[in-house]
């Protein structure tokens, strides 16, 4: 959510090797994403960009100003799904408009780009509610996805028990997620706010873990440094 390069080299320097820019729930804008982009490209770690909606524009515009990998929230139906995919792929595999003068493109410094587009970059649909649960089936099988990330904080809502991410209910949809996308030789990631989730999921064959984010991971630091200086000094004392 921290609009600053600094905290992708960071990211990188701590041995992380992908970081989501979250435009849905971040004040990121693709400002932001032209410096925060080119800092991820240039400390080697993937940028993938969670875009605010399903609208078409804003799942190419992630990709050509440089996105490894987009991640579209809300997907609740097989024809939501194809239309990311479409949106995201060059033909044949979709309609994503074609500009050799981005970013992606290397500004038009890369004549292989046309041949490798549509495997170069990575297509995630988020799964989040009870219809998105319902129509998993239809959902995996969309011809030209890479993957379904799980939202469990508004899968838990779904399921009546409002951020419990670690409520039985929630690990269950999230067990027969993972399931079904291994199914269909998807990947499957999922959010993890604590790192003993973050080793369950990654114990269970999920391929992506999203560990916790950077506003929360900074405050925490803060505290615990704040808090050992003080017990310190109370020592002292």
């Amino acid at each position: 959510m921290i609009a600053s390069p600094i905290i992708i080299e960071l990211l990188a320097q701590a041995g992380f090797e992908a970081v989501v820019l979250d435009m849905e729930h971040g004040p990121l804008s693709f400002d932001n994403l032209n410096t925060l982009i080119p800092a991820a490209r240039a400390s080697g770690i993937y940028p993938i960009v969670r875009v605010k909606t399903q609208d078409s524009a804003l799942v190419s515009s992630a990709l050509d100003v440089g996105a490894a990998g987009v991640l579209v929230p809300q997907i609740d139906s097989g024809a939501a799904a194809a239309s990311v995919v479409r949106a995201a792929r060059f033909a044949p595999l979709g309609r994503r408009g074609v500009n050799p003068y981005t970013r992606a493109a290397g500004y038009n410094a890369r004549p292989e780009w046309y041949a490798r587009a549509n495997s170069e970059v990575a297509v995630l649909v988020m799964v989040e509610g009870s219809a998105g649960i319902a129509a998993l089936p239809e959902i995996v099988a969309t011809p030209g996805l890479d993957g379904v990330f799980i939202g469990p904080f508004d899968l838990s809502q779904a399921l009546g028990v409002p951020g419990k991410v670690d409520h039985p209910a929630v690990l269950a949809g999230v067990e027969s997620i993972v399931a079904a996308t291994a199914k269909q030789n998807l990947a499957t990631a999922v959010f993890a706010p604590t790192a003993i989730l973050a080793r369950r999921w990654l114990d269970r064959g999920v391929r992506m873990v999203a560990l916790g984010y950077d506003t929360a991971m900074v405050l925490e630091a803060f505290r615990a440094t704040r808090d050992s200086a003080t017990l310190t000094r109370a020592d002292e004392d």
